[in-house]
């Protein structure tokens, strides 16, 4: 008799008994005021229908990235950001451009959108203070929301598609910083990235700002080529003459433009930037754009309102059901068969 096969990961039944063991570890720690990531899961809202209720989800939700709330996954999320600064010097950055690159040709592995998933279903970024679960979920999650506010399909589709770097797991070590446990090391995965080569974020903690203590551990801190205000740039360079501490984002730009994927310029910059809060939320770079950099700022902003604000572990997205609409949306863009990786 040959051997049934085991329940997939993302099978309603399995990810109900999953998500039950989630909430209960999520409401452990989430105590205070009745709000956001400050207050129970049920005051968090579901993906809302239009972008008025998103608008208004955001407001009460101030406190998604609260890094100072105790909680059981506290020491990860501490420890994932001091190893990052610890180890995010621009030759380690230019050594995974290396590493990763698509030139001549180049690839790791060759798949679908949809294996890449089924590869990403257990997941967990350890960076993350606000949710739990696999990532695939938030990615569906940040997808069905910018749908439900009826934005343009290349939005909804660069939902789906923003965290999916993070496969790089498949291809790293726990030396650079790229296992794909909860517990890590990912700090060349996910987490807040940075400019590389000029002074790294100081001062106390802030909106954009997460951990600054540990930025003094960085070894290019030390060095005058790279401890300045501009540090290796030219004033008003501009945003695509900058290098950013490497991670998912990065890798998963370049992905799709070695696959020759249609979507838009606006596209890309919210997959290359989303996680680059110094950037765009603290503003600290301002002095080293350009003029035409703004309105890109403003749109990853723009983005990130649906990724940060619809996390939610109670909002169970069937794959299989949503996988049609969005299968389509891939053929659309030239990201429908099987991709370079």
């Amino acid at each position: 008799m040959s051997k049934l096969r085991e329940p997939h990961l993302l099978d309603p039944v399995v990810l109900k008994a999953r998500f039950e063991k989630y909430r209960g570890d999520y409401r452990s720690w989430r105590t205070g005021a009745t709000k956001g990531s400050h207050g129970d899961v049920d005051s968090i809202s579901k993906p809302m229908n239009n972008e008025r209720h998103i608008n208004e989800q955001k407001k009460a939700t101030e406190a998604f990235r609260d890094y100072s709330i105790p909680h059981d996954r506290a020491d990860i999320v501490e420890s994932h950001y001091r190893m990052m600064r610890e180890n995010q010097t621009v030759a380690f950055v230019q050594r995974m451009h290396k590493k990763y690159s698509f030139a001549n040709g180049s690839y790791r592995s060759l798949m679908t959108i949809r294996q890449a998933f089924d590869k990403l279903e257990s997941y967990v970024d350890s960076s993350d203070p606000d949710l739990g679960l696999p990532n695939l979920l938030h990615c569906l999650q940040t997808a069905q929301a910018a749908r439900n506010a009826r934005k343009p399909d290349w939005f909804i589709l660069t939902g789906l598609l923003h965290d999916m770097g993070k496969i790089m797991f498949l291809w790293g070590n726990a030396e650079d910083g790229q296992r794909g446990t909860a517990e890590g090391p990912q700090w060349a995965l996910g987490g807040d990235t940075w400019v590389v080569g000029c002074a790294l974020p100081q001062g106390p903690e802030r909106p954009g700002v997460v951990f600054p203590q540990f930025s003094k551990l960085n070894p290019d801190m030390h060095n005058p080529l790279y401890n300045t205000k501009n540090g290796m740039y030219e004033p008003n360079c501009g945003l695509d003459k900058l290098l950013f501490a490497y991670g998912h984002d990065e890798y998963m730009y370049h992905m799709l433009k070695a696959n020759n994927t249609t979507l838009p310029e606006e596209a890309l910059d919210m997959v290359r930037y989303h996680s680059a809060y110094p950037l765009h939320t603290a503003r600290l770079y301002d002095h080293l754009l350009k003029p035409t950099d703004i309105p890109r700022i403003e749109s990853i902003l723009d983005f990130n309102t649906f990724d940060l604000y619809t996390k939610d572990e109670e909002n169970v997205l069937n794959l299989d059901e949503l996988w049609p609409y969005y299968q389509g949306l891939l053929d659309k863009y030239g990201l429908g068969g099987t991709l370079k990786w």
